[in-house]
């Protein structure tokens, strides 16, 4: 009904300026975006900017959607899927790279103490050495854990056990390190400072000692069936890289220039050429097969022609040999060490073993 006083007028005018100055409210729905894109010339002003905060709402949540699947993959393929790769198998058994990563850990610490107390003249190249060790253990951690399953399967099956005393002498003895123990040693604190430093919980590194424990354990009965008065040698040897070498170190002896000195001044074999050449007194099984073959067809006081082995090429002397001659404890060590390697050599070859380790674990492994 049109105003009809003058009052009415004005109150009519007055509230249509109010609207004309009041933004015009525009709602679009979201199943209503793709039309107003489509029809955007269409539009009014207010529609237009309705339109585009909803066009951006939709922009925002797809590439947050999109963010959070990438994160919550990644996340996944970290925790879940990676851990549970394998990086070896025996006998179709796996070992899962997060074992690997628990080992690379408590090794890296092992040995870092031992280059911390390494004398400074001995030879970081040596393999023996903490820092060599060091430089290979990404590859050396999968054997290392490979032998260890390979050993606990076999030690079960010929009735080799160990019990709660010999895992924490074991264990005892890797938490207090190399060298002398304090009077004062804290076992519980430094055994603390070790979990912080590996972030290993207790299990873990038990059970990791557990498996040095059972090894020992193999290791002595493998060494209490060999005869502990062996025939032995007493010998020297120089070692060099070539037939020539070889051929040139015969030459110099030849020429009555003595085996200690062309041992020292010549030989690659630097534990030995230090001492002129001189092995001390060996069984038969520490050296190589080719080594010992030619060695002990020798009289005393006779040196032979060179010998190739893996380890190059040997001129080997000897000077006294012995039927039966008890084993010095350092040769009884190395002697118990090799039965055990020579164990699982042929553990290895009669099992079934794939290496399956990738730079994608080892970037994983060594990240954590």
């Amino acid at each position: 009904m049109p105003p009809r006083t003058r009052a009415q007028r004005r109150r009519s005018q007055r509230d249509r300026r109010r609207a004309a100055r009041k933004p015009v409210q525009a709602h679009v729905r979201w199943r209503d975006v793709p039309n107003a894109v489509r029809d955007w010339s269409e539009l009014t002003r207010a529609q237009r900017t309705a339109a585009a905060a909803r066009i951006v709402g939709v922009a925002a949540t797809l590439i947050l959607s999109v963010v959070s699947a990438l994160i919550g993959v990644a996340l996944y393929g970290e925790l879940v899927v990676r851990p549970a790769e394998p990086v070896s198998s025996v006998n179709a058994e796996p070992i899962p790279a997060s074992r690997y990563a628990d080992f690379l850990a408590l090794r890296r610490f092992e040995l870092s103490r031992e280059l911390a107390d390494a004398p400074s003249s001995a030879d970081p190249r040596d393999p023996s050495h903490p820092q060599a060790q060091l430089s290979t253990l990404t590859i050396s951690a999968v054997t290392e854990l490979t032998n260890a399953q390979l050993m606990r399967t076999e030690a079960a099956l010929d009735g080799v056990r160990i019990d709660d005393h010999a895992v924490n002498v074991a264990l005892y003895d890797f938490v207090s390190g190399p060298g002398e123990v304090a009077d004062d040693f804290d076992f519980r604190a430094a055994f603390a400072e070790i979990r912080d430093q590996t972030q290993l919980d207790s299990d873990t590194i038990r059970r990791f000692i557990a498996d040095r424990a059972l090894a020992d354990a193999v290791a002595d009965q493998l060494a209490a069936n060999l005869d502990p008065a062996p025939a032995q040698i007493r010998a020297s040897q120089i070692v060099v890289a070539t037939e020539e070498a070889a051929e040139t170190v015969i030459a110099r002896l030849d020429a009555y220039q003595s085996f200690d000195l062309v041992a020292e001044q010549a030989s690659t074999d630097t534990a030995s050429a230090a001492a002129g050449g001189d092995l001390g007194w060996l069984p038969r099984g520490l050296m190589p097969d080719a080594w010992d073959e030619a060695a002990f067809a020798l009289r005393p006081g006779t040196r032979s022609q060179p010998v190739a082995t893996s380890q190059g090429w040997h001129v080997i002397q000897v000077h006294e040999v012995s039927p039966s001659r008890e084993l010095d404890p350092e040769t009884a060590e190395r002697r118990r060490q090799v039965a055990y390697d020579n164990w699982l050599q042929t553990l290895r070859t009669t099992s079934e073993v794939e290496f399956l380790l990738t730079p994608e674990i080892i970037d994983w492994a060594t990240r954590r």
